[in-house]
Formats: structure tokens, sequence, C-alpha cells
């Protein structure tokens, strides 16, 4: 049986500052871009009890592990966003549109034994870089990241439904900051960025590998299971017994000029007149 062992986790998912480095009269559209990608928990704290929690994988820009285990020796539940390669993924000639893998965030969901340690809190802090293809790098920096707050409930293992998912379902619920945005009907977190004359969105979504959701606006029932949420909180659930996986993809895309929304509403309108001109 699960208790309610982990009573919350705070964390930041940080995008930096975007790395763009290109000569002032490049002002065409960028349409392939390089991207890295640095994730690791960065602070965590446990509740008293049995069993020591494990701490490994260290992603080496933060310094700071990549996996947190919780439970007894024998049992333990986990987060992880090593992504296979401690934290650090790199992308190349990524095209306007399309969408590529820039993390891998794992919920292994076990039901640990009574009286032992769980996990309290813990920080994940990811730094995002992205550059127009082949243009290189500059040192990362971390004073642009943006703070996204989780808050986390494992939940007791009682029947029936909560909300519509059942409510043994772990919950993480996301706080968005005023930089960015949430796109409830596609699951998406926006963020903007202009160069020059030109403005791009970048577009991150949570994508259930086999089991699992992605990000949506919940029910206010699963939102009120969580201290201190109110309604219509982002989030998601996660399946009891079971290693839940979400890629993140991250899509990035031109945003056109305002005077070429315009051109283009002048000419969908004038196709709509001449279509009403022939029917009529």
């Amino acid at each position: 049986m699960n208790r309610l062992i982990l009573k919350n986790v705070i964390a930041a998912i940080t995008l930096s500052s975007l790395s763009i480095t290109f000569t002032s009269n490049a002002t065409p559209v960028i349409t392939e871009w390089d991207f890295i990608v640095d994730s690791a928990y960065t602070a965590s704290s446990f509740t008293d009890g049995s069993g020591t929690p494990n701490l490994t994988g260290t992603n080496a820009l933060f310094g700071a592990p990549t996996n947190l285990a919780w439970g007894d020796q024998a049992q333990q539940s986990s987060i992880d966003i090593s992504s296979g390669n401690l934290g650090n993924v790199t992308g190349v000639n990524l095209a306007l549109g399309t969408s590529m893998e820039t993390a891998l965030f794992v919920h292994d969901n076990i039901s640990i034994p009574l009286g032992s340690s769980g996990l309290e809190t813990a920080i994940l802090s990811t730094l995002l870089q992205i550059t127009p293809a082949s243009a290189g790098f500059s040192m990362p920096d971390l004073s642009g990241i943006l703070a996204f707050d989780i808050s986390f409930n494992e939940t007791s293992n009682i029947a029936g439904l909560c909300g519509g998912v059942l409510c043994a379902n772990d919950i993480f619920i996301l706080s968005l900051p005023e930089a960015v945005s949430f796109n409830d009907g596609e699951g998406t977190i926006n963020q903007q960025f202009s160069i020059f004359e030109h403005t791009y969105n970048t577009e991150l979504k949570l994508v259930g590998t086999e089991t699992g959701t992605g990000l949506s606006i919940l029910n206010d029932i699963i939102c009120a299971r969580v201290p201190g949420v109110e309604s219509g909180c982002i989030g998601l659930t996660t399946f009891e017994e079971q290693s839940n996986e979400f890629r993140v993809l991250m899509t990035i895309t031109h945003i056109p000029e305002p005077s070429t929304l315009l051109l283009l509403s002048l000419v969908l309108f004038g196709t709509a007149v001449s279509v009403r001109s022939k029917r009529s």
C-alpha cells in the first residue's frame, strides 16, 4: 500500500536565455537550429525513515544528480532525468516545424514500505541553449533561467476514479512563470523570442511513451488532492507500479509579422469573395 509519504516537490525546469550567434545583417528566417539541453536535480530533501535515499548520475554542467530514489533498499521509487546520457542531450539541424527530443522524464512509481524514507522536495534545473545551425555555442549563461514550480503528491492507493483518473495515480502539478504560456488544447508550454525583425516560438510537449499522459488542465478533484493547489491546475498523473516515461519534445516555429498576417487575411478574404461571386 502506498501512503502519503511524499508531500510535495518544488522543481525548477529552467529554460536559459537563448544563445544566439550570427551577424547582424543576417535577416532571413532561420530554418534550422542546433541545441544543447542539460538537466539535473540541483536540490532535494527526504523525510525521516528507514532506508537511505540514493542520488546518482552526475550531470557535468550542474554537478548534480540526474536520478533520485527513495524507500527502503529493496523497494525504491525514483524520478530520473538522465536521458541515458547523464542529463545531457544535443541536437543538430532541427528544422522549423519539426520535433526533436530534448529530455526524458521517468517516474518509477513503486509502492514503498511503511516507515521508509520518502522524497519530500527537489529542484529540477534544466538549461536549454539553442542557436542557428552550425553557428556554434557561447559559454552557458545561467542568469536567464525560468522557474517552473512543481508540486507532487504521492497518493494512497484507494479504489475508484478521482477526476476521471485512478485515485492511486500520483500527481504532478506545474505552475508557469509569466514568460511562458500553456496551450491546453495541444498540451504544450510555449515561449517566444525575437531575432532582429523575426519572432520564433519554442514549444515543449510532454508525451507519454507507454503509460501516463502529457500535460493538461486537470480536473478540480485532482487539483484539490494536492495541498495548496488551486482549481484549474496544470499537471499530469502517473500510474502505480509502473515506469511512467515522458519524452520532452521541442518544436521551433516562425511567427509571421503582423503585416504578413494582414496580407494573408486579405488574400483569403479576396478568395472568399471570389468564390461567393461565382456561386451567386
